[in-house]
């Protein structure tokens, strides 16, 4: 994919402009989810298209006779609490989740690409194999979370808290760390010194 093709300022607009998702709205698409990984027999994998400037996600993976694989596109989840939801394969390209609370969630092999995530809680969460590309998540909480695998090319991570995550083969090419604070030595900035 060549990311030089979104347009991220429209993509930003755009998010700021959606009214945010409510728990009646999200409920259903969560049941649905749910329904879709108990019939999934394997792990597919997501894809990122451009589409006017905008990214757009592609699943390849099995196709599946139950439920419906959650898949949000230019919504705003600044309103809901998604601590502990149970969210894996799922697509959020891009959304609204600026301080939104998923400590604890499982979003493992899922895609947050191009999204905003500044200030957002991942504590503890399952991370495995996520793809965050792009995305802003500047003074988000990672602390204790499943980073492995998780891939941060060109994130902006500003301030963001790693502390005891764990983070085998975690790809951050491209990411801004200033002031990122957690990090392994292989991962930190040149310029950072090591914590004590």
């Amino acid at each position: 994919m060549n990311d030089a093709r979104i347009d991220a300022e429209l993509t930003r607009r755009l998010l700021r402009d959606r009214k945010p998702l409510n728990r009646q709205e999200w409920k259903p698409r969560l049941r649905a989810h749910q329904r879709f990984l108990r019939s999934c027999p394997y792990r597919g994998r997501w894809q990122v298209l451009v589409a006017s400037g905008l990214p757009l996600a592609v699943w390849s993976g099995p196709k599946v006779d139950e439920g419906t694989q959650l898949h949000l596109t230019m919504e705003n989840l600044t309103e809901l609490d998604l601590s502990f939801a149970e969210i894996p394969l799922a697509a959020l390209v891009p959304v609204l989740a600026e301080g939104v609370c998923f400590r604890g969630a499982d979003l493992s092999d899922s895609i947050l690409t191009d999204s905003l995530l500044d200030g957002a809680d991942f504590s503890i969460a399952n991370l495995e194999s996520t793809d965050f590309s792009r995305a802003s998540l500047r003074g988000a909480n990672f602390r204790r979370a499943v980073l492995h695998y998780a891939d941060f090319q060109d994130c902006d991570l500003t301030g963001a808290d790693f502390t005891g995550a764990l983070m085998e083969d975690v790809s951050f090419p491209g990411a801004c760390l200033d002031g990122a604070i957690g990090l392994p030595p292989s991962k930190r900035p040149s310029n950072e010194k090591p914590e004590t």
